[in-house]
């Protein structure tokens, strides 16, 4: 095991029931786990697109900024949606959280996630100043 590894587990968004920390860390760089669009409570939005999605970057922002990194120096961002339809509104929502000319490299799934109540979940890969 690499001696700067170094794994995150975050208070400031829902714990986490299954074996999956929220990020790890190896020297600078921040890899964050897929989250999904939980409130710290564990409740979430059932239904509602948009409310989740923002819900979701909302909780990777807060995992970023406990690692030491922000939505600002995310590299690389993977993105699940469970419906091909949802995609433009997941756009609108991301683009409230990532800037035109910062844009992470990026890809966009559609398939199933494990709660099929749940409608989008992200992972990313930050950098650490």
């Amino acid at each position: 095991m690499a001696t700067n590894r170094k794994v995150i587990v975050s208070d400031r968004v829902a714990k986490q029931t299954l074996p999956i920390p929220s990020a790890v860390t190896v020297g600078n760089l921040v890899f964050l786990s897929g989250h999904v669009g939980f409130r710290k409570d564990r409740s979430f939005a059932k239904g509602d697109f948009r409310e989740q999605a923002r819900q979701t970057l909302e909780n990777i922002k807060l995992v970023l900024e406990d690692c030491g990194s922000s939505l600002d120096q995310v590299v690389k961002v993977n993105i699940v949606i469970t419906k091909a339809e949802n995609f433009a509104a997941f756009n609108e929502v991301y683009r409230q959280y990532f800037k035109e000319g910062n844009f992470p490299a990026r890809a966009t799934h559609v398939a199933g996630l494990v709660n099929p109540e749940l409608l989008v979940e992200i992972e990313c890969v930050a950098e650490r100043p």
